[in-house]
């Protein structure tokens, strides 16, 4: 007979990790079911239940000796780990499974699958019919088991494989569960609310052990169970079933504990929780300052997890704000600032766990997680392999500015440069400095003050005008003080207003191989620039020159001067093309439009001589013609009306007219608020010695009239000329060749004797009529007889209108009407002392003595 060690030691409530209760090969906390005729060691009855019972007893135990359900006391040590540990997500059929977390893991109908032992992490575990799955030693996680009809689980090659679920196992009819192993090689632990439901004729070797009152272990009829089924909730057993649990198996059911043996592992490591299971070395990915985060710490002996150390470390986190801080031995960082200590402290449980790290308020370039252990006064201390960076988690208070168009400022700048508005507002020069600053803040919306990195203004959007074209933009040099930067030096080229965000990706450099770039960057909401205008104008002259017309008259076949206070315009206009400029002299291809500004009011000319004291009247010259081209261009082209003239004083010598002009505009529309400036032109246009098409001799001139005598019967030429100022006196200017006056040019006036007003008429050639070698043909008609046998004499004086204003009166075929200017200033002169603003004048006589000379018409007959 074999007696068996029976405790009936009174309630002990349940414990932490523990060994598993070995008194009974059934132990049940809540309900203990057993089916008619079971019985224990291939023949003792089960006492009083042939016909089957139920037992609800708080504990409820089958006395292996007898055969009797009896109460016992026991406590239930919970299972380490505590949690069912997360799975993989990767589905496999292979015929040999290698250690790892997998989803779901299928073995098809009667074929065979190994696995290789160690550490594995199933969300699913399939056995078809007729399959056979060979388990080496090792700790098998898995959330759902299923075995199919007459499946097998084979312990091979020998050792212990505990078999850990999450939720339930399954067994189909005529199942074999290491079979033709030992109770030890099998150990089967259920985490609470996890059932075992084997159907009927299921043979099994081993322990099942569900610590949690919600479980359920249940085989149907006919089955073999050799070990022991301990659970602090139910128990169902079919009928026919039948226990062996020898004193063998009793001591093989001792030796079973829950806990996971603490071993002392060479090292520690730490990564991504997501890191597969079983491995030794990760990744940890950037974090964000003031984001609690988590990751998992892992024991490591010979190259390999320790899955039997389960005890508390000490976890810390140590930071550097600069990178390239060198390593110790334990590749722990030699100069750092403690972050953190993880409390409480944390407990690592079959060798990894997951550990929760507290928000770190501050960015840090360069962290490590330090382990040490044991956690009170350690030993072993290791760091992290991999570094990673917490950075801020965005930019705030970002603020565009200047001091005024032209410069960046300081922080006590009033100007910010918001404006996306087409007129008015603050503007800026494109290419010309500003000022953006901004601070780096945390989650939590505090300022970092260990940012000291280096964004990019990342260009959004092109916000005006309508269509554009975006720009360059460019920071310059960064300053940083206490989580803000800031930079004088940023710069846009330009023109309108544009959206923009700050961007550092460099801030975490150290995290470049193993995080995204939307982990690794840190960004500022996207605001809006502006405005920027150009910087200045360049104007470029046309290819094709301007140029003068001589004499200011083309119609004048013969000419080759122009008269000092003559006015004289252009035959070919001054053109220049308009081109808008940044600060660097690229052209602004935004400044058309609404945004183009310039206006002919803006427009400068400046006419120069060589030599000055020759000096110019500009007096007549108009307001020129400001198109737009688009792309930041438009032309400028002098008004078609300019004419200019060289003031006229004293007589002067003949001299070479040399006229230069500079063309320059001015956008001012944006003068108007302080600061903003006017936008001028850089390279003004610049016209040098604009010839003249037909000579540019410049002559002082005057027009000079010779008393006239005549008969009352026949037309009386009046002697009339053109002179010009050869530097000793006047002389006639035989090159004149363009001069000409008109009849109503001439006023008559002191009518004498028997001449009375416009009995003689002026008589000029018809039109052009022009003088020739700088003579004119001005005739007076005759005045004949007043009456048959009454002579018609007398005199009467003419004076050239030349002046812009006429006087008198003008005889023009015998009818008397206003004399009309001739608008010929440039050739009057000073007749009766003063300036040289006097018309020439002369006295035409008919008919009168002319002195010695008694003989008043002579005519000779042939």
């Amino acid at each position: 007979m074999v007696c068996f060690l029976v405790s009936l030691v009174p309630g002990v409530a349940a414990a932490a990790c523990g060994s598993v209760p070995s008194s009974y090969p059934v132990l049940s906390g809540s309900q203990l079911e057993v089916g008619k005729d079971s019985t224990v060691n291939n023949g003792t009855s089960i006492s009083n239940i042939n016909g089957g019972a139920k037992y609800d007893g708080a504990l409820d135990a089958i006395n292996p000796n007898t055969g009797a359900v009896i109460s016992a006391s026991s406590s239930f040590p919970s299972l380490e780990p505590t949690t069912f540990p997360g799975t993989g997500t990767t589905d496999t059929s292979a015929t040999t499974v290698a250690a790892g977390s997998y989803d779901d893991v299928t073995v098809a109908n009667s074929s065979s699958t190994t696995f290789s032992g160690g550490s594995y992490y199933i969300d699913k575990l399939d056995i078809g019919k007729f399959a056979t799955v060979n388990l080496a030693a090792g700790s098998y996680f898995i959330k759902t088991l299923s075995l199919g009809e007459e499946s097998r689980i084979v312990v091979s090659p020998s050792g212990t494989v505990r078999l850990y679920i999450g939720s339930k196992a399954t067994l189909d009819k005529n199942t074999l569960i290491n079979a033709a192993g030992t109770v030890a090689d099998l150990q089967v632990f259920l985490y609470p609310g996890a059932d075992w439901d084997a159907a009927n004729d299921v043979t099994f070797v081993g322990i099942v052990y569900a610590p949690g009152t919600s479980s359920k272990i249940e085989f149907g009829k006919d089955s073999s169970i050799r070990g022991a089924l301990v659970t602090a909730g139910e128990v169902k057993l079919g009928r026919d079933a039948n226990l062996i649990f020898s004193a063998a198996d009793q001591a093989a059911a001792g030796g079973v504990s829950t806990c996971v043996a603490s071993a002392s592992p060479g090292s520690f490591n730490a990564f991504e929780t997501a890191t597969v299971p079983g491995a030794t070395s990760g990744v940890i990915k950037t974090r964000v300052a003031a984001s609690a985060f988590g990751l998992d710490v892992v024991a490591v002996s010979g190259g390999d997890q320790e899955s039997a150390f389960s005890d508390t470390v000490k976890v810390e986190l140590l930071g550097n704000a600069t990178t390239g801080v060198g390593l110790d031995a334990n590749n722990c960082p030699t100069s750092f600032t403690l972050l953190q200590t993880v409390s409480p402290t944390p407990t690592i449980s079959g060798g990894r766990s997951s550990v929760g790290f507290a928000a770190v308020g501050n960015a840090w370039r360069d962290v490590r997680v330090r382990i040490s252990y044991p956690a009170g006064s350690p030993t072993s201390t290791s760091c992290s392999t991999d570094n990673f960076a917490i950075r801020p988690a965005r930019f705030g208070g970002v603020t565009v500015s200047d001091a005024d168009s032209v410069t960046a400022g300081t922080a006590s700048n009033t100007r910010t440069l918001y404006n996306t508005a087409a007129a008015g507002g603050n503007v800026h020069k494109a290419g010309r400095p500003f000022r953006i600053a901004a601070t780096a803040l945390n989650a939590a919306g505090a300022a970092t003050s260990n940012y000291a990195g280096t964004p990019v203004a990342s260009l959004t959007a092109c916000v005006l005008p309508a269509g554009c074209t975006l720009g360059a933009l460019t920071t310059g040099t960064w300053s940083a003080a206490s989580g803000t930067v800031t930079t004088d030096g940023a710069s846009y080229s330009e023109v309108g207003a544009f959206a923009m965000k700050l961007v550092d990706a460099s801030f975490a450099a150290v995290d470049a191989n193993d995080s995204s770039a939307a982990e690794r960057t840190i960004e500022s909401a996207a605001a809006n620039v502006g405005r920027f205008v150009p910087d200045h104008f360049e104007l470029t002259t046309a290819i094709v020159l301007p140029k003068f017309k001589t004499f200011n008259d083309t119609t004048c076949a013969t000419r080759s001067f122009t008269y000092v206070g003559q006015p004289f315009g252009y035959l070919t206009l001054p053109e220049a093309a308009i081109t808008a400029k940044n600060a660097a002299g690229a052209t602004t291809l935004n400044y058309a439009g609404a945004l183009w500004k310039l206006a002919p009011a803006g427009v400068i000319q400046s006419y120069t001589h060589t030599p000055v004291t020759n000096t110019l009247d500009i007096g007549l010259v108009g307001t020129p013609t400001v198109t737009a081209t688009g792309n930041g261009a438009g032309s400028l082209i002098a008004n078609a009306a300019d004419v200019i003239a060289f003031v006229r004083t004293t007589p002067v010598a003949p001299f070479n007219a040399d006229i230069s002009l500079s063309m320059s505009i001015q956008d001012t529309a944006e003068n108007g608020v302080p600061g903003n400036g006017v936008i001028d032109t850089a390279m003004p246009a610049v016209f040098s010695s604009i010839a003249f098409d037909s000579g540019n001799d410049i002559r002082f001139g005057q027009l000079v009239l010779t008393n006239a005598h005549g008969s009352e019967l026949l037309n009386l030429p009046v002697p009339i000329e053109t002179r010009y100022w050869n530097g000793a006196g006047f002389v006639r200017n035989a090159a004149d060749f363009c001069t000409r006056l008109a009849a109503d040019n001439v006023s008559l006036s002191n009518w004498q004797r028997d001449l009375n007003a416009c009995e003689t008429s002026v008589l000029l050639p018809a039109p052009p009529g022009r003088f020739i070698a700088g003579q004119g043909n001005l005739r007076l008609s005759a005045p004949g007889l007043s009456a048959p046998g009454a002579s018609n004499t007398g005199s009467v004086d003419l004076t050239p209108q030349l002046g812009a204003i006429a006087g008198g009166t003008a005889c023009v075929g015998g009818v008397a009407t206003a004399a009309v200017a001739a608008s010929q200033s440039w050739l009057q002169g000073r007749w009766t002392g003063g300036d040289y603003d006097q018309n020439p004048a002369a006295r035409a006589s008919f008919g009168l003595y002319r002195g010695s000379k008694s003989l008043i018409y002579l005519r000779e007959m042939y």
